[in-house]
């Protein structure tokens, strides 16, 4: 059992004891019947209607009908507090209907992290503060790893395909969901963004300092607005995906030539 964390660090230790529910409240001030549960609920709650900023430890304390000292003796900080709805927010994974191959079940990942982020957008404000702790994370780093079980990649090689994918989800929904606050600001919404690049840039056609971008200009690629998001998360991740199969089949022909000598 972890001891409650003292000074201004935060320690890692009792975050995952948090997570688990391993812990127990404070000693200080009156038990209740309050539970961590109904705490980090309410503050999924106000996130769902506010935001990340307009989560404070008064207004989860106000929401579930205590002071903001005794929220303390359940829950060290906001920090701590925004840790636990990035866990309760993640959910478990639905593996239903997922395809067998490797391939097909990282894109399933995929497309599964993407939509629970999508749904509550102030996910991709919490700062990442470590490695997967809590039980429905690992759930997820589970999954992710067991779709790798039949191919003959090394643990390492394993852990390495895991932090690429996850990484590469987690930095292209943050770009979309960045897009789709800025609309009402740029007027620009995800679908029109591709023809508003194409006529901003154009003026480096002529700029001999940019050939390459000048060329990628030219091949109108930007244009092509007939995509949807979710079009084009796909087509990168499997972008992804397909450098992970060429890996793998590299290092097989690898083996084989050296099994032949």
């Amino acid at each position: 059992m972890a001891t409650e964390p003292k000074g201004g660090g935060r320690d890692p230790q009792y975050l995952l004891d948090l997570l688990w529910r391993r812990q127990r409240p404070g000693t200080r001030g009156p038990r209740g019947s309050l539970t961590l549960d109904q705490i980090v609920g309410a503050a999924i709650e106000i996130a769902d209607a506010e935001g990340v900023d307009g989560v404070s430890m008064r207004k989860v304390a106000q929401k579930v009908g205590v002071t903001t000292m005794s929220l303390y003796r359940y829950v060290p900080g906001k920090d701590d507090l925004l840790d636990l709805m990035f866990e309760v927010g993640t959910g478990r994974p639905d593996t239903t209907g997922w395809p067998e191959d490797w391939y097909g079940r990282l894109l399933a990942y995929g497309k599964g992290v993407r939509r629970l982020m999508i749904a509550r957008p102030w996910m991709v404000d919490i700062p990442i503060s470590g490695p997967p702790m809590g039980p429905n994370n690992i759930a997820w780093m589970e999954v992710l790893l067991d779709s790798l079980a039949g191919t003959r990649m090394s643990e390492e090689t394993k852990l390495g395909v895991l932090m690429v994918v996850s990484g590469f989800v987690l930095s292209e929904v943050r770009q979309e969901v960045s897009i789709m606050r800025a609309a009402p600001r740029t007027g620009v919404g995800y679908a029109e963004w591709g023809r508003a690049y194409q006529r901003m840039l154009e003026f480096v056609v002529d700029d001999p300092a940019y050939p390459a971008v000048a060329r990628l200009v030219r091949s109108g690629v930007f244009a092509d607005d007939r995509t949807t998001a979710e079009e084009d998360f796909l087509y990168n991740l499997r972008f992804v995906l397909d450098g992970i199969a060429a890996l793998l089949e590299r290092r097989a022909r690898t083996a084989a030539e050296d099994g032949a000598v």
